[in-house]
């Protein structure tokens, strides 16, 4: 009977640490994937070719996209305005890698830092 009640109070217990734990991994993930954004970001600034500016902006849009899907616990309705403009960026700079257009896909890369710093500075 006592391994019963100590099985019972270390199941409560593991339960109430998951959902303690549960904000943080969302928060965890929501870093690792901001820090990701950074580096494709960097990357695609420097991109010298097409192919590789395509494939970071390709990182940036998975990135953001999941992103998107993060709830995010301090200010949502301005974190999902934020995300909803941010792919909106994203989406222009895929026109104009679509096109050909490798100085038009940075200058719309300026946007999305833009935007970025935007939203950081009204979610900090």
């Amino acid at each position: 009977m006592a391994n019963f009640s100590l099985r019972s109070h270390f199941r409560a217990i593991a339960c109430i640490c998951l959902l303690a734990a549960a904000p943080l991994a969302h928060a965890a993930g929501i870093k690792t994937l901001m820090r990701d954004m950074n580096q494709a970001m960097k990357g695609a600034m420097a991109s010298t070719t097409m192919p590789q500016l395509s494939s970071y902006v390709s990182r940036l849009e998975s990135d953001a996209m999941q992103a998107s899907q993060q709830p995010y616990s301090y200010d949502q309705g301005t974190y999902n305005q934020g995300m909803k403009t941010l792919r909106q960026d994203l989406s222009k700079v895929d026109q104009a890698i679509k096109a050909g257009d490798m100085a038009a896909a940075k200058h719309e890369l300026q946007q999305v830092i833009r935007t970025r710093n935007h939203y950081h500075h009204l979610l900090s």
